[in-house]
């Protein structure tokens, strides 16, 4: 185990129960569950916790909840209205109840009941929206672009923009973003361990909420790195830390598993090449290449280019089996071949061809304590896979698991 800071998801609550106890040797743990799974006790985080109606970059972070909220579904470019245009709305109302809700109110479920209010109080609400002039104007335009359409689009997009909230009817999930036990630039001044945990069967459900988390992060992280080295406000009596000196020399982790359920994310598109700098290595664990092709099109090139390692093993389908055999290359085999006249001596002759190092069907038929390793720069190699519970140097490290 690395002393550095990690922010996992954690579909089934594993790692959480296994690694917990010993990453609190080395920080803070906290372990956000609002279903239970792990049999930890649940923190809570409140994406408009660090928002505040006085700061400059109040639209912004509008507009990354909003876009965290709204999944585009893969190829479905009939939606794309819609949903730019539920955007727009819900950033207007988170920015209206950042900047005009008591602080006990200032959270996304608050933002849901907004959305779900009869017609003639919805109306009465954009009306108080468009007579506000904080948030340097927004919440009044974004007020002014709902009014101003149809009343047919409007009803569509109220649709659209309620059906994308639907999750935040779960009193787990509200009680979950009620409040903050923590803040994610404490990660980049003290070894911190967040577990992000929602068992698989709920994330067709409630992956919006991971991808809320995720996002707020990569904000948080990357507007600390570019900012002053500000104190952190301690959460819950926790000790509070000042200056720069105190950041880990290591960067962040995040490990994002079940990385497919999180959707298209363009904070986590834009990351891949430009967190790096910001102390911040990301791990997208995928099925296959074929759920990165249909979340990201074209650009999900811009993932395998900028990873620093990849990490294969357990392929079971033709598709990613042939890419990874071009990837990997080819060497040069030689071999001769024999040809025969009648009343002449036989005839040698050396052929030279290219054959792939692995073929498709030698990856599919790997064993399974085998993996492939690219470390960029470097040809694939061939190597076993560690198996933490199996091996002596992690023994005392970890929970073993129950059934």
């Amino acid at each position: 185990m690395a002393n550095r800071s990690v922010i996992v998801v954690d579909p089934k609550g594993e790692n959480a129960r296994i690694a917990g106890a010993a990453r609190q040797a080395f920080g803070q743990v906290h372990i956000l569950d609002p279903f239970g799974v792990s049999g930890q006790a649940s923190s809570s985080y409140n994406p408009l916790d660090r928002l505040t109606a006085t700061s400059p970059d109040l639209g912004e972070d509008a507009t990354t909840l909003a876009d965290a909220l709204v999944m585009d579904p893969p190829g479905q470019v009939q939606d794309a209205h819609w949903n730019e245009e539920a955007k727009a709305i819900l950033s207007g109302l988170i920015m209206f109840c950042v900047a005009h809700e008591e602080r006990e109110r200032r959270n996304l479920a608050t933002v849901r009941e907004y959305l779900t209010l009869s017609p003639d109080r919805f109306r009465a609400l954009l009306e108080l929206m468009q007579d506000s002039d904080a948030a340097h104007g927004l919440i009044a335009r974004a007020a002014n672009r709902f009014l101003g359409k149809a009343d047919r689009e409007a009803a569509s997009v109220l649709s659209s923009a309620q059906r994308h909230t639907h999750f935040l009817n779960s009193p787990r999930i509200a009680d979950v973003i009620s409040h903050s036990d923590l803040h994610f630039a404490e990660l980049q001044q003290r070894t911190v361990s967040v577990f992000l945990v929602l068992p698989p069967n709920r994330l067709d459900a409630y992956s919006r909420w991971l991808r809320l988390l995720i996002s707020q992060a990569l904000q948080d992280i990357a507007r600390h790195a570019e900012g002053p080295q500000a104190p952190i406000e301690p959460q819950n009596g926790a000790q509070g830390v000042s200056g720069a000196s105190q950041r880990p020399s290591t960067p962040t982790l995040l490990l994002l598993d079940e990385f497919a359920a999180l959707g298209r994310l363009e904070a986590i598109e834009r990351a891949m090449g430009l967190m790096a700098g910001y102390g911040l290595q990301l791990w997208p664990i995928l099925q296959d290449m074929s759920q990165l092709n249909d979340l990201y099109g074209k650009r999900a090139g811009t993932f395998v280019a900028n990873a620093g390692v990849q990490q294969v093993f357990g392929v079971n389908d033709l598709e990613t089996a042939q890419w990874l055999s071009k990837m990997i290359g080819q060497e040069t085999t030689g071999y001769q071949t024999q040809s025969y006249k009648p009343g002449d001596a036989p005839s040698m002759t050396q052929n030279v061809t290219g054959r792939d190092l692995l073929t498709p069907d030698e990856i599919m038929q790997m064993p399974p304590n085998l993996q492939l390793l690219r470390v960029q720069g470097n040809p694939t190699a061939l190597a076993r896979k560690l198996r933490y519970y199996a091996a002596p140097e992690f023994q005392g490290l970890f929970q073993p698991e129950t059934r």
